[in-house]
């Protein structure tokens, strides 16, 4: 024999040898003795084992959500202005239910909405009968879309000042970029407060007490349409009221010559 046919016997020994163990290995029990090779049982104890974990991890994440937003919340020096962080916030944004509601708390939920319902429509009237409220503007008028909602919308011509509702305290008064104008929230006596949005320049500052129907801000830039408008919402005791429940606004049957035909945004209708 040559020496390149010994070597070439060699190398098929060494190779018959290699995938000769390999068979034995995978189709015998020897491939348990591998190390790092989990019998049956482990493994299924193992994955079970990893997926309690993973549940585990993710109620501690929820209980953790729920302690961070109970803390946020109750915290006495929180500054006002970091309520607005809230909503951005990646941690108090997220879902933070630990169980579903108990019988308990859908009979307390029940019986703050009938509270609400009975604030709204009889304790608010009540509190509201002997006070005067002025029109928001001297010639603006609601759009009819907003005459049911909670968050009025009033028309206003170009040069429309815009006029405090009723005798208050000016609480807040700052320029809103989200609403494209500046933001004015007025507390009033018998436990209303209203806040005005998307206004011109602010006349009253912080701390100011104002009287009905005085001016409190200019009227605010017109949108790409035109349309000059601005909102505004209303409270009572905490709970949200309808504005044009009590908000008196001018006769609007001479609308038309005010805003004019080519810029009418809005068919005036009557209560």
């Amino acid at each position: 024999m040559s020496r390149w046919g010994v070597t070439g016997i060699i190398l098929c020994v060494i190779l018959i040898s290699i995938f000769s163990g390999c068979l034995i290995v995978l189709l015998t029990p020897l491939h348990t003795l591998l190390p790092g090779y989990l019998k049956e049982n482990q493994r299924a104890a193992t994955e079970e084992n990893l997926m309690r974990l993973d549940s585990l991890r993710n109620i501690y994440e929820t209980n953790q959500r729920y302690i961070g937003n109970f803390l946020r919340i109750t915290d006495t020096e929180r500054l006002p202005d970091d309520s607005i962080l809230i909503k951005r916030d990646s941690v108090l944004s997220s879902r933070d239910t630990l169980l579903p509601p108990s019988s308990r708390e859908r009979k307390f939920v029940e019986r703050m909405e009938e509270q609400e319902k009975f604030n709204i429509s009889v304790l608010a009237p009540l509190a509201a009968d002997g006070m005067t409220f002025s029109p928001i503007s001297d010639t603006g008028i609601f759009s009819s879309a907003s005459k049911d909602s909670e968050i009025g919308e009033v028309l206003l011509p170009t040069d429309a000042s815009v006029l405090s509702i009723t005798e208050g305290t000016v609480l807040a008064a700052f320029f809103s970029r989200a609403e494209n104008g500046y933001v004015m929230v007025v507390q009033h006596p018998r436990g209303f407060a209203s806040r005005y949005s998307h206004l011109g320049k602010p006349l009253a500052v912080m701390g100011e007490d104002v009287a009905p129907g005085q001016i409190i801000a200019s009227p605010p830039p017109s949108d790409k349409s035109g349309k000059r408008y601005i909102s505004i919402r209303m409270w009572h005791n905490g709970l949200p009221v309808v504005p044009y429940k009590f908000i008196n606004e001018r006769d609007s049957g001479n609308a038309k010559e005010l805003f004019g035909k080519e810029n009418s945004f809005e068919a005036p209708r009557g209560k």
